[in-house]
């Protein structure tokens, strides 16, 4: 039994939604019954994603943010009639050696894959909070949970989202809230970002098979969490 028993308690909103696993995520839950809404800054993107699905809303705004970010996840929830989950997806993968990186690029990289997800999981809480059950579904990297070399920034800003959602699940469950993570390794959408020496490219994951697994962790029975999903790609051996 799903823990949202109707469609006006299937409403998500969905970060960083304009590409990648963002976008197919978005349309995927649209797909399964879920009415998205989707944030990004890419106006033009978002449109062309709305135009071309149903259930989908968008707003457009900068998520490194707060103010911004508030506006736009207000505009959505009054949209849909009230949030029941959140997706922080935003980010991007960031390669360069520390030792050349300038204070200014590590505190952007940051910003960038933590405080989009702080700033979203602010602005929706107070809305999640109408509810018996809630979900906040926060999509890390493999980098959250284990070293990057040449991508210390992006790592540590992984490493500090898994601390930071360990840290509120345990204060928010008593609420009802859940708050899960999943861990991706390289995602097929995000290859070309990555140099081939830091990941296994001729392997990535397909976005629609994380996108099946964030649907299961939302429609995870009441009282129930997965707490943190590490999904890999199988390497079948070569014929």
């Amino acid at each position: 039994m799903s823990a949202f028993t109707g469609k006006e308690h299937r409403r998500v909103i969905v970060t960083g939604a304009s590409r990648g696993l963002g976008r197919v995520m978005a349309g995927f839950l649209a797909r399964s019954g879920w009415q998205v809404g989707v944030v990004s800054r890419d106006e033009e993107a978002l449109a062309d994603l709305v135009r071309g699905s149903q259930g989908i809303f968008a707003e457009t705004a900068d998520l490194t943010d707060a103010g911004a970010t508030r506006v736009a996840i207000d505009a959505l929830a009054e949209t849909m009639g009230g949030v029941d989950a959140l997706v922080n997806n935003a980010g991007k993968v960031h390669f360069e050696p520390f030792a050349g990186m300038s204070a200014d690029r590590f505190e952007a990289v940051i910003r960038q894959n933590l405080m989009t997800a702080v700033n979203s999981t602010m602005a929706a809480l107070p809305w999640l909070q109408h509810h018996d059950s809630a979900t906040i579904v926060q999509i890390s990297s493999i980098s959250g949970i284990q070293p990057l070399p040449g991508g210390s920034a992006y790592a540590a800003a992984k490493h500090a989202l898994v601390g930071w959602s360990r840290s509120i699940f345990s204060e928010l469950r008593h609420q009802g809230i859940r708050v899960s993570l999943i861990h991706p390794g390289s995602i097929s959408s995000e290859v070309t970002q990555i140099p081939p020496e830091k990941a296994s490219a001729q392997d990535p994951l397909d976005p629609t098979e994380i996108s099946r697994v964030v649907l299961q962790q939302l429609d995870a029975p009441p009282g129930t969490l997965l707490s943190e999903v590490e999904i890999r790609p199988l390497m079948p051996p070569q014929r």
